[in-house]
Parts: C-alpha cells; sequence; structure tokens
C-alpha cells in the first residue's frame, strides 16, 4: 500500500530560519552537500517529533481520501491508520511505541470534527513564489474552500497539551507569515487566511481550530526577511571557503529547542572532524 511522500519542500523557510538562527548550523545542514555534515552525533528523534510527523501522516491520508472522494475519482493511498503502522514500522521501535497513541488520536479527531463540510482543495500542495529573484517554497498540509468561496490554508499542529500561548508562538513563525504571504499571491481575494488545526494527542485528545494572529508589521517586512537571509548566505559563500568556520551562534537557545539538542552539538564544541566516538 502506498504512503504519501511528505517532507520539508527544496527552498522553504526552514533554511532561512536556519542562517538566520546560527550560520554555523546552516553550513552544516546545507554547503556539503544533498546530505550535510555527515561526521555529527546523532540524537535519538524526541517523541513529540516522532508522533508529530505520525499524526501529519494520517491527516494527509484521510485528506487525501476525502478529496478524491469529494472529485469522484479514486485514491491510491492506505488509510490513514493504516499508514501510521506502516510507517511507524519502518522507522522502528521508537516509532511503533507510538502507534496506538496516534490511531487513537486521529478516531478522537474524526469524531470532533464529524460536522466538516468544506472543500478539500489541496493536499501536501509544495508551492512557490519569487522574491526579489529569490525563490521560496512552502508544503501546505491541507488548502480548503469554505461554504462562502473564501480558500483557507490549514496547517496542523501537535502538541500534548494544547493551550491559547501556542498560538501566539505560531503567530511570529516565519514559515507561516511565509504561507499566507504565498497563499496571497496564488489565491488573490479569495484567501482568507491561514488557520491552526491544533491536535492535543495526549488523553483526553483535544482539538481547536483557530486563525493566525495578525501580525501585519511582520508580514509587510517578510519579503525583506527573505533577502536579507538569502544575501547572508550568499555573502558566507563568497567570503568563507572554509565551511566549518561560518558564525557561530553560541547560544543554549539556538543549541536546543524543544525537540532536543542541536545535531551538530558536539561538532560545534570539539571541532569538525575531533568529535567524540558517538556509540
Amino acid at each position: 500500500m502506498k504512503i504519501l511522500e511528505t517532507g520539508p519542500s527544496p527552498r522553504g523557510w526552514s533554511r532561512l530560519q536556519s542562517v538566520l538562527e546560527c550560520p554555523q548550523k546552516y553550513a552544516y545542514t546545507y554547503e556539503f552537500g544533498e546530505n550535510g555534515y555527515k561526521n555529527c552525533r546523532i540524537y535519538t528523534e524526541s517523541a513529540a517529533l516522532i508522533k508529530g510527523t505520525l499524526m501529519h501522516l494520517a491527516l494527509a491520508h484521510y485528506y487525501s481520501h476525502q478529496q478524491a472522494k469529494q472529485e469522484g475519482t479514486t485514491c491510491d493511498l492506505a488509510a490513514p491508520k493504516t499508514a501510521v503502522e506502516l510507517s511507524a514500522i519502518q522507522h522502528g521501535p521508537n516509532w511503533e511505541q507510538h502507534i496506538e497513541t496516534i490511531q487513537d488520536c486521529f478516531d478522537a479527531y474524526l469524531a470532533h470534527w464529524r460536522e466538516d463540510n468544506f472543500k478539500v482543495i489541496a493536499v501536501e500542495q509544495l508551492a512557490y513564489v519569487k522574491i526579489d529573484g529569490h525563490l521560496l517554497t512552502g508544503r501546505f498540509d491541507l488548502v480548503i474552500e469554505d461554504s462562502e468561496g473564501s480558500v483557507w490554508i490549514i496547517d496542523h499542529k501537535t502538541t500534548s497539551r494544547l493551550s491559547s500561548s501556542q498560538r501566539k508562538y505560531y503567530g511570529v513563525s516565519g514559515q507561516l507569515i511565509g504561507y499566507q504571504y504565498i497563499g496571497q499571491q496564488m489565491f488573490g481575494d479569495k484567501f482568507a487566511g491561514l488557520l491552526l488545526n491544533q491536535v492535543q494527542h495526549k488523553p483526553p485528545c483535544k482539538f481547536a481550530r483557530v486563525p493566525l494572529p495578525p501580525a501585519p508589521n511582520l508580514m509587510a517586512k517578510f519579503p525583506q526577511i527573505v533577502v536579507d537571509a538569502e544575501e547572508r548566505i550568499e555573502h558566507l559563500q563568497s567570503t568563507r571557503p572554509d565551511k566549518t568556520s561560518w558564525p557561530m551562534a553560541a547560544n543554549e537557545l539556538s543549541c536546543y529547542s524543544r525537540y532536543g539538542a542541536c545535531k551538530f552539538l558536539e561538532t560545534c564544541r570539539w571541532g569538525a572532524g575531533h568529535e567524540p566516538d558517538n556509540n
């Protein structure tokens, strides 16, 4: 059975965010070939990241089937809960232990939103826009049209505890501000905005859909943010041929995130080629 291939878009916000956070992290990730700098400690993937990935997969498969049903076509993707199981098995024991949790959460999601009647426009849609000659891409989790003909981009966000503070957090996300910017270019006057599809996977499961909080100044300055990041990359590429000597953030907030340590942490601590044994 077929499983939907998701993942980052080719020139998405993550690469720009990386250079804005820590140019050295950007270099190790993007300047050493297809898979980045290889000699780094690989930390165990966090449970939060695994659960989020599996829930995204379940929702992508569900809405793909819904779109096919609405359009009178067939969908060759595995059923959502089957996709979760197959994907987790492919990744191994650290993923398999979360199968039941995500499948149960998915069932609760369907029960909660059983009155949905919107039209599915696209699932995992790859989108493109050019800003001052720089290509920016995005991958929309879901694009819908409501009963009034307005188009919304929906971004799935999973968490162990749903709270209103998360909406403020995501309201300044360059990725989501960028999605709104791209949405305006793609859909024009029909575009209504971006909805956060919040999913609490920890029982009792909770759900909410809310518009991204307004950030008019960030929206207005977003094109310049993109240009500034791209120009910094170009400047470092031309002035720092040694990719292991790009500027480092050296900041505990950059070196550690809610998903754990940066995978290049030991490389930065000890120096490229001098990392301690990963075993």
